[in-house]
């Protein structure tokens, strides 16, 4: 149960803290935004994603259960729309064992003209230690295990042997072979996060992720097989009050795989409508910056165990000319279960005679 807390009790330490974070996300964003070159398959909500970004999120959550599915479609106004769609669920204090979580992660993604579609699924545990035995500080260390397949559809693809001169004729025949249109690989991840929560509405966390670690091989339509770079990953999740009603969550992501990397900067303004106990309302509003691709604004709502984000990214890398600015759009859902009475232990009715 949530239980009534004061905006702060240890202000001045966690205001040394919080401007030791705020330094971190200057720093981090000077180093790193320069070498952004490309990105990999992300979420622009990756703070509504855990178990997409490293398994030390597994079970890392206040609650029981935690259920959560987002939707992304993006380059509808350049080619066929990517769309991915991703479902997770872990849960905290597994099989009545304290600080053991257990989750199961699951993607696809379909992108382009051939369709190449990307299934993964996995399966992963953790557990949290609580250094000084107090809940103020948690470490939670996981790992996934699971497999992930590939594939394309050739059906849709246009071939230079299909053009008889004057127009592109789908009868002809492509002139292509393709030995191999799909394929499976294993996966092996781990990850570990820090949380330092002093407070209600109050909360440091920094997350690693290690994905890939095993390098599986790819070889795909005829290419020779080459090992899977390992994804790293990189997450700082702030959260301070700044009036009674008004909280601000700094955040940064970044993500690196063999030469490509992707940097995700910017902050989001909670409005705190009503927060007593088991009911929980509040607004969201924020706006972020992935470098050297894309702008984007975020809007949220919580409902006691409910939170609902929607984001749209305006482009504005190289790709401009044929997107006209327009990028992609998301949605997500987070649902958390608690184990608690309905009402709360103040208010339960005590009879004053037998």
């Amino acid at each position: 149960m949530r239980a009534p807390q004061a905006t702060s009790h240890k202000p001045r330490a966690f205001a040394h803290v919080a401007r030791l974070a705020a330094c971190s996300l200057w720093l981090v964003a000077t180093l790193l935004a320069p070498r952004v070159l490309a990105q990999d398959i992300h979420f622009s909500q990756f703070f509504h994603t855990p178990l997409a970004s490293s398994p030390g999120n597994i079970g890392a959550f206040d609650g029981d259960y935690r259920v959560h599915g987002i939707f992304r479609q993006q380059w509808r106004a350049v080619t066929q729309p990517y769309r991915t769609f991703g479902l997770g669920g872990d849960a905290a204090n597994a099989f009545g064992k304290k600080g053991l979580g257990v989750g199961a992660w699951l993607f696809n993604d379909k992108a382009g003209d051939s369709r190449m579609n990307t299934f993964h699924f996995s399966l992963g545990g953790s557990y949290t230690l609580m250094p000084g035995g107090t809940e103020e500080h948690a470490v939670t260390l996981g790992a996934q295990v699971g497999l992930t397949s590939i594939s394309i559809t050739t059906d849709d693809l246009r071939f230079d042997a299909q053009y008889n001169g004057f127009y592109y004729d789908p009868n002809l025949a492509t002139g292509e072979s393709f030995a191999r249109g799909s394929l499976v690989h294993p996966d092996v991840h781990a990850g570990a996060v820090y949380r330092f929560r002093p407070a209600h509405r109050q909360l440091i966390q920094v997350g690693l992720g290690f994905l890939n670690l095993t390098r599986p091989k790819i070889g795909f339509l005829n290419s020779p097989a080459v090992p899977l770079d390992m994804r790293t990953t990189f997450q700082l999740l702030t959260q301070f009050p700044v009036s009674e009603r008004v909280d601000v969550l700094p955040m940064i992501q970044y993500m690196a795989q063999g030469r490509f990397k992707e940097f995700d900067l910017g902050a989001t303004v909670r409005y705190v409508l009503v927060d007593r106990y088991t009911t929980v309302r509040a607004v969201r509003l924020g706006g972020y910056y992935r470098a050297s691709d894309a702008g984007y604004v975020y809007a949220g709502v919580e409902y006691d165990d409910w939170t609902a984000g929607i984001s749209y990214d305006v482009n504005v890398s190289d790709l401009v000319p044929a997107s006209r600015n327009r990028g992609g759009i998301e949605i997500s859902v987070t649902r958390v279960f608690r184990k608690q009475p309905i009402v709360p232990a103040r208010f339960k009715a005590c009879p004053h005679q037998l």
